[in-house]
Formats: structure tokens, sequence, C-alpha cells
């Protein structure tokens, strides 16, 4: 049974009507979104009609990284209030589930996207029920070889609850009931001692009613593999609300430490993950609780696949923020694949629009989530001691250039436009020996190619390897083409650069406009 809380009309408060779209057939979040009141843009920096920000992923990377043989992929999305069209007689009124439904066009859209990311192992938030999941993998995901499923109601007011699709046998399920659910008893913790350990604030009581047990329970889930590997996520959806519900945020975030804690106990090698919606950024301390927590737990950031580069490459949803993680256990974290780690960009629709609007005006074709999925891949022969797990461990692959790269082609000039014959031949090389040109990109909303304005910011072009390593400079033959390491350059301010050479033109994939 779902239950009903004073909390509703706490719901939706300072939406950014741009960035946290809701799908055609549903009705306006002030009634019916409580989560996206807090995954909001504060209103300050909406976009004027002069800066629109036009549709696009703006965040993670376009595709998936390509998996290791052998590895297993653990994943987690929230797809933004997954709704089937069977009426639910236990939501009515106010929170009535059909007029949640979820339309064709963005059912499709959240599939492709789970497509993309291949995941063995998916975890969600926000999914109306395990009959909904169940639907919606038989019709959107049939072919994807998810067999096992879990979802479990938590009892949350909206209807919504945290699900897995897998591909690895389940072994248990559970969520926490009665006094397991109370986080009140987390108080104690929120310590001066702890405040200085983590190097922060504890926040201040939340406003309006203190709940004593968690807004949605997380779900634990095991696994066992054929190969007899075994592991277990706890897939969280911490309390959303902005600030004033930071507390309530940090006592579900030291529960749930506390409950890996006790299994740790038992088992100090344990393979566990802390995955999901934290509605919390990694310097807020909810996280902080996990992911620096005296129990060694560590974050998949730590095993992006490029640290160099900027933050969007890591951005997880449409307010510009990072709250969805994965926190792992050491014995998880010993089985990690280094550099592993991404968030999969998704569309967003352009920054002027009008969630609100959504009957009337629907977001782009393609739209899936205002959130992007994250993934990190496990090896799990032979599955590895905690003691294998060094915080000061490498979780990159070393940088290198390559020796043996193939051409792929140089890029064609436009406009009718002809490089010299030693332009093409510097190009050819530096392609040869593995290069590859990356353009200038804008940072600002005000930056474009040609806009000398002093204000806007870009992020400079750089020269990066299929072996993984990078230079400013261009690589020459006097270097025998090993460039010189410096990482990808920060941005900057200073208008626009100038127009890219022939050579790193014909060295680019795309971006930039012509030599001049």
């Amino acid at each position: 049974m779902h239950f009903r809380t004073v909390l509703a009309a706490l719901t939706a408060l300072t939406l950014n009507a741009s960035l946290l779209a809701q799908n055609k057939s549903k009705p306006s979040d002030s009634k019916s979104s409580e989560s996206k009141s807090s995954e909001s843009r504060p209103s300050e920096t909406r976009s004027s009609q002069k800066d629109v920000r036009p549709a696009g992923i703006w965040y993670g990377i376009e595709h998936a990284r390509p998996k290791q043989q052998g590895a297993l992929r653990l994943a987690a999305y929230n797809a933004e209030n997954l709704f089937d069209d069977f009426d639910d007689p236990s939501l009515s009124g106010e929170y009535d589930d059909i007029k949640e439904k979820t339309s064709e066009e963005r059912l499709k859209a959240v599939a492709a996207e789970i497509r993309k990311l291949d995941a063995d192992v998916l975890c969600l938030e926000e999914i109306e029920s395990k009959r909904c999941l169940e639907w919606f993998r038989d019709k959107y995901l049939k072919d994807m070889g998810y067999e096992f499923v879990a979802s479990e109601d938590v009892g949350y007011y909206r209807g919504v609850e945290q699900s897995v699709l897998s591909r690895v046998p389940i072994t248990a399920v559970s969520i926490f009931k009665g006094d397991d659910a109370i986080v009140t008893d987390m108080e104690s913790r929120r310590n001066a001692d702890s405040a200085k350990r983590l190097g922060g604030e504890w926040a201040p009581p939340s406003k309006g009613t203190q709940q004593d047990h968690f807004q949605r329970s997380p779900l634990r889930v095991s696994f066992k593999t054929k190969d007899g590997y075994e592991f277990t996520v706890f897939v969280c959806h911490f309390k959303a609300g902005g600030k004033d519900f930071a507390q309530q945020r940090e006592l579900e975030a030291l529960q749930t430490e506390a409950f890996v804690g006790e299994e740790l106990k038992k088992n100090p090698d344990a393979n566990i993950a802390v995955v999901g919606d934290y509605n919390a950024t990694p310097n807020d301390m909810a996280t902080k609780s996990l992911r620096m927590s005296e129990l060694g737990l560590v974050s998949a950031y730590d095993w992006r696949f490029d640290k160099d580069a900027p933050k969007e490459t890591y951005t997880t949803h449409a307010s510009a923020r990072v709250i969805d993680y994965m926190i792992m256990t050491p014995g998880l974290a010993a089985d990690c694949v280094p550099s592993s780690f991404f968030v999969l960009g998704t569309l967003h629709a352009a920054s002027d629009w009008d969630f609100k609007k959504a009957d009337t005006i629907p977001p782009p074709a393609g739209y899936a989530s205002d959130h992007c999925p994250i993934a990190i891949d496990l090896m799990t022969t032979p599955d590895k001691p905690a003691s294998a797990f060094s915080k000061d461990k490498p979780k990159f692959e070393e940088k290198k250039v390559a020796t043996d790269a193939k051409p792929a082609g140089l890029r064609a000039l436009e406009g009718g436009k002809s490089a010299s014959a030693a332009d093409v031949a510097s190009a050819n090389k530096l392609q040869a020996s593995g290069w590859t040109y990356v353009m200038p990109e804008p940072k600002s909303k005000t930056a474009a190619w040609g806009n000398k304005n002093t204000k806007s910011t870009w992020y400079p072009g750089y020269w990066k390897n299929v072996g993984g390593a990078t230079s400013v400079a261009q690589p020459t033959e006097a270097d025998v083409f090993k460039g010189d390491g410096e990482s990808k350059p920060k941005w900057k301010d200073g208008g626009s650069p100038k127009a890219p050479s022939f050579v790193e033109w014909l060295c680019s994939k795309g971006g930039g406009i012509s030599p001049e």
C-alpha cells in the first residue's frame, strides 16, 4: 500500500523550468514530483531568450565506453518517473498514477539509453512498480537478457521505487521497514568530531516536520554469477528538497553506511556498492559520509576513464550537478577495471523549455530523463580480497603514445580550400602516430567563434593520442611524435580563439571553423 504524507505540500519548490523535463502525459510537477524540486538549477541561472542553450547532449559522453572482455558492467540510472498505462487502484486523487503515464516516445528513449549502456546489472530509480518494470522490459528490452528483476514498494506517496534489471541471478531482495528504517538514531553521529574528519559542517535541523525514517528505503539486492562471484548493491534515492532537507539526507546516508558496516563486520571482503541518486553533490555531507567513510569506502569516480576531462564529462543531472554515485567497499573496489567509470550523456531539452507546459509543448524527441546513467566495469574472476585494494593504487590505465596506429583518414576541408602538400604530409604522420586534434570548445553561454568578448570562456584545443597521452603543443618528428605530455588545458577567458591551422583541421574529427 502506498502512503500519503504531508510532505506532498513541499513538492516542486523552485523548479528549473528549463531543465527538469516531464513526460508529455504528466501533470505539472508542482503536484507530482517531490524529487524534482531539489534537482533544479537555482532560479538565478535561468536562461534568457538571448542565450538559449539548444537541445543536445550537455554532459557525459555520447557513446558508452567499450566493455573489457569478461567484465561485468554495473550501472545506475534514474529513469525519471517511469510509469506504465495500468491504473493502480491504490494510487488515486492528486497522485493518481494514470496521470503519470509515460509517453511511448519517452519510453523508447529510456530503452535506447539502456541499450547503449549495455549493463549486466542495472540499478534504477523512480520506477512505478515491479509490474511496470517487467512490462517495460518485455516490451522494449526483450532481447537484452534481463532475466532477473527486483523492485519493492517502499511506501512512498508518489508511488515510485528503486529497482534492478539483471543478467546475473539474484539471490536476495529486501527493503528496510519498521525500526530498521528509522534514521534519527544516526543524529548522534552528526557531531563536531565527525564534521572535522569529513572537513565540513553538518546541516541545521530540517525545516518543517522531521521524518524519523527513510523517505524511500534503500533496496538491498544480492547477486551470484555462474562462476560463484557474489556481490550486493544498496540502490538508494535519498530525500530531495534542497538545503532544507540536507539533514534528512545526511541521516539517510549515515544509516545506509551503518548497514554496510554491519555486513563488513560479518565479511570484511564483502563486495558491496551503494548506488543511485543521492540528491547531494560530492562535497555535501551526505555524500562525504559514504565516500569518506571510516569503513574505507571509495567512489567509482576515482576510476573515471579520463581524469583530465572537464567536469561536464562526469556531470549526472540536468541541473549541472553531480548527484548520482557508486560508492564501494574495498573488496569490490579491488575488482574494478582501471579507467572504466563513465557517465553516458543523454539528450537535454533546450534551456528555455518549460516542463510545466509539457502537456502542450513536449520535450524534444529522444529525451529520456533529467539524469544521465553512470557505470563501472568489474572483473569478477578472481574475486580479489579487500587487502588487494589500496586507495593509493593507480586506478587509471597508463597513458602512452601509440606506435602502430592506423590512419583513419584526414578531415575534408570546406569551402573549396586546400592544404599544402607539407601540411597533408604532417597530418598523415600525426595520424599514423595516433594523434587527433581536439578543437577548442566554448564554455560560457556567450562564447562563439569570432566573438571577441573577453569575458567569454573557452576550453582550448589540444592533442590527444589513442594510447591516452595528451599534448598542448603539436607533436613533431623532432620529439618522435611524443608531444609535451601536458594534460588537457583548463578553461580560460579572453574571447574566441583563432582559427585552427590546416594541420589541426585535417587531424580533427569535428568542431571548429575552417582554417585560414
